[in-house]
């Protein structure tokens, strides 16, 4: 196959024309300014004799190298006719910088099935995959233009099988034939499908100068053991319902928010080993619902981490039910799920029936539409009300048992600093502190808030309470977030010692605490108070609410229920403020252990914890520093490999290893409120009344509320985040959980509208 070299956009084309086998090249003709002013009339003669529809195009010497591609820099002018060619011609000249760049006329493309770009690597690491972005709107610019709503994006393992569809088995074959053309593999290509017949309408070299370079980081070998793996993972063992098992990073504990997508081994570790190894499994047990003790929640595949959907589903059922029904059950979620993976982040209140509330009895009904008959859901309604009833009762709640035992943290964690153990000692014994006194009764208070926010949700679901009342309930809580923001900074010290252990990464070594870095956290810093809202309803409103109380079976009176809520949706944050203590403090030891032995954090974050507390209880040969060198290095070699991998959100099906279609992110829209403001990042110094984007919905980030921000967006993050609750609390515009693509977009804003109440964001 004879080769080509790059050339300009327009003599790219026109190279390619005789030569290109896999797609087709519009009719074209190269021209330029001088020839447009000379001599039109013949220029024009020429040009109609290409059809009678144009597009006018850019092609100028900058743009297109493999230095710079200044994509989108220079105009193009789409269906132009021959009234209006001159002036089509002249404007698209004029948007270069050159006197003698080239025009590039073509004929005009119609009937359109799909037109989009293709990668064939990752544009930003070389990884080896196929990235294709289309859009079905008819539109030949959509995607190049960013004005498409409905992008198709899908991923393919550059050394797998070609995919079943068609149209993408030959936009592929059309890379690799031009990948060959021009004997370079990074190549970006615009794209259309008309009538069948795929057409080229550019290819250019990816500007990948200076970027990380891991094409070859991801052997075809681990992707078929994780494929084998998968299917193993089908199976289930005789105490877990269900007929097969999908994968997810944001369901249930949600580790894509809290951890991150890509987490280096430590923060990854340290997940497993307080809370989705076993911690969440007894507290599941402990509360009423199925003993799934010694499963893990969460499976690390490659390094990405992902919840096992099937067993979150089965820790979310009754043990008082029937197992016909739990299985029955438990299929009809995955189901759910598998047709509707945008519920993938809100599994908890789409799909899932995990308590009782005031709305159950009506959103049950749904399961006669699914094979359920109406005394199997009679059963499913009772087992939750006594499951709810259990956890929630007035004086003997299982919550409050957990309130109390987190209460004993401070006392283990004074002990455990004030003692002359070694730090591999007393990293040990924080973080089995942190399990036995943290994450374990967190969890529980975590599920009676979740509780206490669907019993609140449902009184507006079923006319009791407004939004707005629901939010000045919300705002009239005196939650550990608020205390943080209305603290007087100026008291630096008296804010250290109590808020100094938090830190953005919760789990992160490479994250400063609060008071490690206070001024990056807290520089020019405007303290806007939240000023305390009181919450009451009348006399008549609180016998209209025991009725409801009596008439749904929930053993409290009103008074007793407000403070469930309170209590409960206060407890959780507590708790998690409490526990971070200790885990933020051992990885600040581990820190240092890694000063002592001559290692830096940033090699220590891929140190796994176990190699750290082994060393408890296990003397081995090699020096702890050997040992923890040794690791480093493996597991560093296996963060490329994760680096360079890309699975879906919500992994259904093995064949999705290989190649996937990125699923439909519906992310959550707080308040009702509509703002418009310019963005910025975190890390920006000044945020005041800006919107922010940050990556997690992390509890770290509660110093933001401090920057008199106007709004924010996160790229990951549930409907039931510490961040969402938060922002419903202060009535801040907000949007959690917006995923990878569309945060990429919205950080290459300069302005932005969240309208939350027609649930949009728009970019100025």
């Amino acid at each position: 196959m004879m080769s080509v070299k790059f050339a300009s956009k327009a003599q790219n084309l026109k190279n390619l024309q005789s030569i290109l086998k896999s797609g087709e090249i519009l009719p074209l003709l190269i021209t330029n300014l001088k020839e447009v002013e000379s001599d039109f009339e013949l220029l024009k003669d020429k040009i109609l004799k290409l059809g009678d529809k144009f597009i006018v195009r850019s092609s100028s010497k900058s743009e297109d190298s493999k230095i710079e591609s200044n994509a989108g820099a220079f105009l193009s002018i789409a269906n132009v006719r021959e009234e209006n060619l001159k002036e089509a011609l002249k404007k698209v000249a004029d948007s270069m910088p050159n006197f003698d760049d080239e025009i590039l006329v073509q004929t005009m493309l119609d009937d359109i099935e799909i037109c989009g770009v293709a990668f064939s690597v990752d544009k930003d690491n070389f990884a080896p995959y196929f990235c294709i972005q289309y859009d079905t709107s008819g539109s030949n610019s959509a995607i190049t233009d960013g004005s498409s709503n409905d992008i198709v994006s899908y991923f393919h393992y550059r050394n797998s099988k070609p995919p079943k569809n068609e149209n993408l088995k030959k936009i592929i074959e059309m890379i690799l034939e031009l990948e060959s053309l021009y004997e370079y593999k990074a190549l970006d290509i615009e794209f259309a499908i008309s009538k069948g017949k795929l057409y080229c309408f550019q290819v250019r070299p990816l500007v990948m100068e200076n970027k990380e370079n891991l094409f070859n980081a991801l052997p075809l070998e681990a992707l078929e053991r994780l494929e084998k793996r998968f299917v193993s993972l089908q199976k289930a063992t005789p105490d877990v319902f269900g007929d097969r098992a999908i994968f997810g990073v944001m369901p249930d504990w949600n580790p894509a928010e809290i951890i991150g997508l890509k987490p280096k081994r430590l923060a990854l570790s340290l997940y497993k080993e307080i809370v989705t190894d076993n911690i969440w499994a007894y507290q599941r047990d402990n509360y009423g619902y199925l003993n799934l003790r010694s499963h893990p929640l969460m499976h690390s595949f490659l390094g990405i981490p992902y919840i096992d959907v099937r067993l979150s589903f089965n820790s979310f059922i009754p043990k008082s039910l029937d197992k016909n029904i739990a299985n029955k059950l438990v299929n009809y979620y995955l189901d759910k799920l598998s047709k509707s993976p945008h519920l993938h982040d809100k599994i908890e209140f789409d799909i899932v029936f995990s308590c009782y509330d005031f709305n159950t009895p009506k959103k049950l009904e749904q399961l006669l539409q699914h094979g359920f008959n109406e005394n199997e859901i009679k059963r499913l309604e009772f087992s939750l009300l006594n499951l709810t009833n259990l956890i929630i009762k007035h004086k003997k709640g299982l919550y409050l048992k957990d309130i109390k035992k987190i209460k004993k943290l401070v006392f283990y964690y004074d002990e455990i600093l004030n003692s002359n153990l070694s730090n591999i000692d007393k990293i040990y014994w924080l973080l089995e502190s942190t399990k036995r006194y943290g994450t374990l009764p967190f969890a529980g208070i975590a599920r009676a808030g979740f509780i206490a926010i669907s019993l609140l949700n449902s009184l507006v679901e079923i006319g009791f309470f407004s939004i707005d009342e629901k939010n000045t309930f919300l705002n009239s809580l005196n939650t550990i977030s608020k205390k943080l923001s209305n603290y007087d900074l100026k008291d630096k010290e008296g804010f250290l010692r109590d808020f100094g252990h938090l830190r953005a990464g919760t789990y992160n070594i490479l994250s400063p605490r609060y008071d490690e870095a206070f001024s990056e956290y807290f520089s020019d810093v405007k303290v806007i108070k939240n000023s305390h809202v009181e919450f009451s309803i009348a006399d008549d409103r609180k016998a209209k609410l025991e009725e409801i109380l009596s008439e749904n079976g929930l053993s409290m009176n009103v008074d007793e229920f407000f403070k469930f809520l309170k209590v409960a949706i206060e407890g959780r944050e507590y708790a998690k403020f409490e526990f971070t203590k200790l885990l933020s403090m051992a990885l600040k030891l581990i820190g240092e252990l890694g000063e002592y032995y001559g290692i830096d954090k940033e090699d220590m974050a891929h140190l796994d914890i176990k190699n750290i507390l082994t060393l408890y209880s296990s003397l081995y040969s090699k020096s702890p520093k050997n040992r923890f060198l040794d690791e480093i290095k493996r597991h560093k070699e296996e963060y490329e490999l994760t680096l360079a991998l890309k699975l879906p959100q919500l992994l259904r099906d093995s064949s999705e290893i290989f190649g996937f279609f990125s699923q439909m992110v519906l992310p959550n829209f707080i308040s009702q409120k509509c703002i418009s403001a310019n963005v910025a990042k975190e890390n920006d110094t000044n945020l005041d009344g800006k919107i922010v984007l940050i990556y997690a919905a992390d509890p770290g980030y509660d110093y933001l509320f401090t920057k008199n921000i106007a709004g924010f967006i996160t790229c990951y993050g549930g409907a039931n985040s510490h961040m969402a609750i938060r922002a419903s609390e202060l009535g801040m515009p907000a949007v959690i959980g917006v995923g990878e693509e569309s945060f990429k977009k919205y950080l290459q804003a300069t302005n932005i509208t969240i309208d939350c109440q027609s649930e949009q964001i728009i970019c100025l």
